[in-house]
């Protein structure tokens, strides 16, 4: 049933998986544009610990990248509980988390175990510095049961691993030792490589990287992913997130703190415990992200199911998707300035083509409310991005249902 947001009638919340669910409308892609008004938030910083921004039609606006914004979504995905199946890792602590594993539920020592875990994971073709063989030297991408996978295959060939993994526990007391020296007088040894090979199998090798293959799970089959080094290794992300910026002129402050001190007991101590500050901003930030459709259906057939299965995966994974990015804001400074708001405007449809809508937005908006004038500027400017179906969700403290929505697009209230 239709309803808009002048309707105040008492009805049952929708099921969020209905709300945003667009499967059934026509289309190669789904862009999801939205509008979120934030208040006194730090949530994607630079170097310098201020908030990050840009200049957009000569106005200095909020900014939160793309990364950051992945980064959330990717987390929403893996705590909304909608699935049972596998998710995804991004991390340069695999050789660490196998020898763990290892040492957890095999019972081997951990002397043992991080020889052993740097051999098997530098047999997939992952780089590993032998002076810290506990981390590859570059992040890794891998299904969240990678580290099960590789010691399981480590305790099926420990007797014949027995050889390699000596050499192994070697090349690292050479790599520690030579390091350690390195920083008093030099030494002049190097630091012996770790292979990737190791005198290895090649059946063990296969398998080793076998356990970093995608498969079917969802988070990479979404957001892509790059391992150099790794047969196979490249997905090309369906999803495409931009980063966002605030429709509206930078709004900074900063928020100067004192900490005080819980032993400050009759005037001992006459300072506060902590002086400090941080750098708050306001706005209604835009956000603009699409998914290829075609392009998540292609990663999931290398899964090796039929089909139906993937047809099935794809409308799992793009209802996911949509929930997420609707949803997930950075949460950096979040138990300090409070919880993420929802849209104000959410917009998801299907399209021919993955367009952005941030040019309704060169001109800042001035004008208060930002969040309701920002809403019906953004819906007049989607009848020329050719939206085919979708839905639209809004909420609004005036409860005026904003000018020009596309037609083709049925709005609902949360």
């Amino acid at each position: 049933m239709t309803t808009h947001a002048t309707d105040l009638t008492a009805r049952p919340v929708p099921a969020e998986g209905q709300v945003t669910d667009i499967t059934s409308s026509p289309g190669p892609f789904v862009v999801v544009h939205s509008l979120t008004t934030l208040v006194g938030v730090s949530l994607n910083r630079d170097m310098n610990d201020l908030p990050k921004t840009l200049r957009y039609g000569g106005i200095e606006r909020m900014r939160v990248s793309s990364q950051s914004l992945v980064r959330a979504a990717r987390e929403y995905l893996r705590t909304d509980g909608s699935h049972d199946r596998s998710d995804a890792v991004s991390t340069r602590s695999l050789p660490h988390a196998v020898a763990r594993h290892l040492e957890t539920e095999y019972d081997v020592d951990l002397a043992d175990a991080m020889p052993a875990a740097a051999l098997i994971v530098a047999a997939t073709g992952l780089s590993i510095s032998p002076a810290d063989p506990g981390r590859t030297k570059v992040m890794t991408y891998v299904p969240a049961d990678s580290a099960q996978q590789l010691s399981r295959l480590v305790m099926s060939h420990w007797n014949e691993l027995a050889d390699p993994r000596e050499r192994m526990d070697e090349i690292i007391a050479d790599a520690l030792t030579t390091e350690t020296a390195g920083r008093g007088a030099p030494s002049g040894r190097k630091t012996q490589a770790v292979s990737p090979a190791m005198d290895l199998s090649e059946p063990l090798v296969t398998a080793a990287q076998a356990a970093l293959e995608p498969g079917a799970v969802e988070e990479i089959a979404l957001f892509g992913r790059m391992l150099a080094g790794l047969p196979r290794s490249r997905v090309f992300s369906a999803a495409h997130v931009a980063h966002g910026f605030s429709v509206d002129p930078l709004h900074r402050i900063t928020d100067e703190f004192t900490a005080g001190d819980d032993y400050q007991d009759g005037g001992v101590f006459a300072d506060a415990g902590m002086l400090g500050r941080q750098y708050l901003v306001s706005g209604t930030l835009y956000r603009q992200a699409s998914l290829d459709r075609r392009q998540l259906r292609l990663n999931l057939a290398f899964s090796g199911k039929t089909d139906d299965e993937v047809e099935a995966l794809a409308q799992s994974a793009e209802r996911r998707w949509t929930r997420a990015i609707v949803r997930s804001l950075p949460s950096a400074k979040r138990s300090r300035t409070g919880s993420p708001p929802r849209p104000t405007l959410a917009v998801i449809a299907a399209s021919d083509e993955a367009l952005t809508a941030g040019p309704a937005f060169e001109d800042a908006i001035t004008s208060q409310p930002a969040g309701t004038h920002a809403a019906a500027r953004l819906a007049a400017y989607l009848h020329h991005l050719d939206l085919r179906g979708g839905t639209a969700l809004w909420q609004s403290p005036t409860g005026d249902t904003p000018p020009g929505l596309p037609g083709v697009l049925t709005v609902k209230g949360y």
